[in-house]
């Protein structure tokens, strides 16, 4: 070897520089959320959007929202929507009111339910008369069996042919009280709310997570929770739902249109943990989000002044339009409207490209909610119109402006607000958790080794090769980690070397 020459071996080599790290990562920040689009609305639903959230003491997001979600429901399957045969809704939504419990969440709320509350109370004024009626048709049907029950057994006494049962012997189905939203029901009592209404319901909650938390609660022996949500799922459809139970009886139980629709509040650290968590079943994606921030400091006082108008009235109008032969009338949309409406749903497609997750399977909700709207829309433009003014009867390019509008300006980037990393694409939200748990660790680890936290009882909890190795190639392409040149038996181990300014971070 010529003098002047040494030999370096791979591990003299000079340790090749990192790039930047992006720290940030790591970082679990909320999306601010969008101005709401009240102008959406027609003009004297503002005015009295404003004056209900300020009596509230509350943001006009949570009753602007909250008067969607009460006002679909009361139409319920009296109309629905369609763009063009085969494809048809039920102007029901389902709305969470995410919020801390000093946001004002349930005062909003509370300003579109007291009234349908109301409406209730008016629309079973005559509870007592029905229940006399139902006490004596019971009892007089028990005296027709009775009579033909002696018949019978004097016929077969006889050796006669035994009469028919007559139809006066069958005794009348169970009384309800007529409903327009429930609070805390079973699904076996929800079951027979919608038999006894078949106009559909809304099911309000203070707290969501205290509906979903009940779920299974009192069904284990008939499918559990999963059982539950699917009732629920299917109820946003208001497709036919029918159960042949031993209880049910002979008669079984048929709801030609199962529709209801959600209404309730939710904290934001319970939206992560129990609404977005577990499987996709489609259920967070049937939701509509409304988060809005809070004012900091004192909560402003109301002004004194009030309602341009009350909202009972104009609900009863929504209650009261026909629903004949117990099927809905379907409104149509015109041509423009149809034209629109499926520009938008290419639009969407090219929303699904970009997204992934939860978010991905919200997006697909999207042209099914617009047909929603439209049709809610659309009956807020007849309520705010002169008296005597018909109610819609088909679907107008307007409404679907509003309904697309509401959707792209207000609904999606409150849903990205709402989901956060769960709106992002699996790699990503993996390569974040796998980032706050390298923080996390005490001292910080110089080398990581895939196979070894995948296996670790206090790992960062990422048990599939696939995806852990995904994690640390995201984290590769921002600089917190790099392959490492380490060998094990003359085979290259799964380590990764992590970048100096990682493990320094504070």
């Amino acid at each position: 070897m010529p003098d002047g020459y040494t030999m370096h071996t791979a591990a003299d080599a000079p340790e090749a520089p990192w790039p930047a790290a992006d720290l940030a990562l790591a970082a679990s920040e909320t999306l601010p959320p969008p101005p709401l689009p009240l102008s959406l609305f027609p003009r004297a639903w503002v005015r009295w959007i404003e004056r209900a959230a300020d009596s509230a003491g509350a943001p006009a997001d949570y009753v602007a929202c909250g008067l969607l979600a009460v006002a679909g429901a009361t139409i319920g399957n009296a109309r629905w929507g369609s763009p063009w045969q085969g494809w048809q809704h039920p102007p029901v939504i389902n709305l969470a009111c995410v919020g801390t419990p000093s946001a004002g969440k349930s005062p909003a709320i509370n300003t579109v339910t007291g009234p349908l509350s109301e409406l209730v109370a008016e629309m079973n004024a005559d509870w007592e008369d029905r229940q006399r009626q139902f006490r004596t048709a019971r009892q007089e049907a028990k005296e027709h069996r009775a009579r033909w029950e002696s018949e019978v057994k004097e016929a077969v006494k006889n050796g006669l042919a035994p009469p028919m049962e007559p139809p006066t012997a069958k005794e009348p189905q169970q009384l309800w009280k007529r409903r327009a939203h429930s609070t805390d029901p079973t699904v076996e009592a929800a079951r027979d709310l919608s038999r006894a209404n078949p106009r559909g319901l809304l099911l309000h909650r203070d707290e969501l997570v205290g509906w979903i938390a009940s779920m299974g609660r009192y069904g284990a022996g008939s499918g559990g929770g999963t059982a539950d949500r699917s009732f629920w799922l299917q109820a946003y459809e208001g497709s036919r739902w029918t159960s042949d139970r031993v209880k049910d009886g002979d008669d079984g139980a048929d709801i030609p249109h199962l529709t209801w629709g959600i209404l309730g509040g939710v904290q934001p650290d319970r939206l992560a943990s129990v609404i977005l968590a577990g499987d996709d079943d489609g259920l967070a994606a049937r939701f509509i989000y409304t988060w809005p921030n809070t004012p900091p400091g004192k909560p402003k006082r109301p002004s004194g002044d009030g309602l341009p108008f009350l909202l009972m009235p104009a609900l009863r109008r929504l209650r009261e339009l026909p629903m004949p032969n117990g099927e809905p009338v379907t409104l149509t949309f015109s041509a423009e409207a149809a034209d629109l409406f499926d520009e938008w749903r290419g639009e969407v497609k090219e929303m699904e490209a970009d997204a992934a997750g939860l978010f991905l399977s919200w997006i697909g909700k999207l042209p099914g909610m617009t047909v929603r709207l439209a049709v809610i829309f659309a009956h807020l433009d007849w309520l705010a119109a002169p008296d005597g003014t018909p109610p819609p009867d088909h679907i107008s390019a307007d409404a679907v402006v509003r309904a697309q509008g509401f959707l792209a300006d207000y609904a999606v980037p409150m849903a990205k607000r709402a989901f956060g990393e769960a709106a992002l694409p699996e790699a990503e939200r993996d390569a974040r958790r796998l980032a706050r748990w390298m923080l996390r660790q005490r001292p910080r680890r110089a080398v990581l080794n895939a196979r070894q936290m995948r296996r670790e009882a206090n790992g960062p909890g990422i048990v599939s090769a696939p995806r852990i190795e995904a994690a640390l190639q995201e984290l590769a392409a921002l600089g917190w980690v790099r392959p490492s040149d380490s060998k094990a038996g003359g085979r290259r181990r799964a380590d990764w070397d992590v970048h100096p300014a990682v493990r320094e971070a504070g």
